[in-house]
């Protein structure tokens, strides 16, 4: 859809928004080393992370996190990167506001490109997957609020919106990690390899970039530990109240037993004693009221009650 390439010294960048087929083939056509199944990546989705070497060039897939408000969860954005001597080529669809206010920046400001492109393809990776990677640090502390708010409600009688709000944040913290757990193996080869054309002195950002992707992953491990916490301590209330609400209810219905059986035998259409004495109705109460006393009171002695 849109194919752009900054030149600054020895360094270009391509970047291509919505690659196209006819992109991949422009592309394929100005860098021939390129291998045909990189370029076909560029044009489909990856399902993982990934770092391919090969003799000139390396090819990754990068994924990150990005929040949908509509449908409340993250979704891995792909960013397709090839990086050799003197050259960056950046793929990608749009959906990174980073990348996207990066690239716009080197284009706009001549002092802007000479800092991210005057010293080389490899240090213009680093100043490009630094901010993408501290970019999810927002949602991870937003998940944290989000947790938060679930903790102060605990205890509210609305329970099932608690349960409701947590189970988004679980739903949330299940994408992003699988997003983002992958992606600490992928860079931490960037550290590990010796490539011709990454600069070696280059390795401790390599190495900051994979520290910043452990941090994530640690606190939405931590995050996952104190949502799962919350769900058994909810589960656990919830339960509690249902046996509360069981208590009463039985509670009520043995309390009334003596008064219904009286009620039972002396609703029957047949003859019974004393049928016509005026006192009756008076006795049937007393008796109904004594056998329920006689019940509360062995209730309370075996601390039932």
């Amino acid at each position: 859809m849109a194919t752009h390439i900054l030149t600054h010294d020895r360094v270009t960048w391509t970047n291509i928004v919505h690659p196209t087929a006819d992109d991949i083939r422009q592309l394929a056509a100005r860098y021939p080393q390129f291998h045909q199944l990189n370029l076909q990546d560029c044009l489909t989705e990856s399902e993982f992370p990934k770092l391919d070497h090969h003799d000139d060039y390396l090819f990754l897939v990068v994924h990150l996190p990005v929040w949908s408000e509509k449908d409340r969860i993250t979704h891995p954005a792909e960013v397709d990167i090839f990086i050799t001597r003197g050259n960056l080529v950046t793929s990608h669809r749009g959906q990174l506001h980073t990348l996207t206010g990066l690239f716009e920046r080197a284009q706009a400001d001549e002092t802007e490109r000479a800092r991210l492109m005057g010293r080389g393809a490899s240090p213009l990776l680093y100043e490009l997957l630094n901010p993408l990677v501290n970019e999810c640090f927002p949602l991870a502390e937003r998940m944290d609020r989000d947790i938060r708010h679930v903790e102060d409600n605990l205890f509210d009688n609305d329970t099932r919106h608690v349960l409701d709000e947590l189970a988004v944040i679980r739903r949330e913290l299940i994408a992003t990690r699988r997003i983002l757990h992958p992606q600490v193996e992928t860079v931490r080869r960037l550290v590990e390899g010796r490539w011709a054309f990454i600069h070696e002195e280059l390795d401790p950002y390599w190495s900051d970039i994979t520290d910043h992707l452990s941090q994530l992953r640690w606190m939405l491990d931590e995050q996952m530990e104190v949502v799962n916490g919350l769900s058994d301590t909810i589960d656990t209330l919830a339960s509690h109240r249902i046996d509360e609400v069981v208590r009463l209810l039985t509670v009520v219905t043995v309390l009334t037993l003596p008064l219904t059986v009286l009620a039972t035998i002396f609703g029957m259409n047949v003859a019974l004693p004393f049928a016509e004495h005026p006192l009756l109705f008076f006795a049937v109460v007393g008796l109904g009221l004594a056998l329920t006393f006689t019940l509360v009171r062995y209730l309370r002695q075996r601390r039932w009650l």
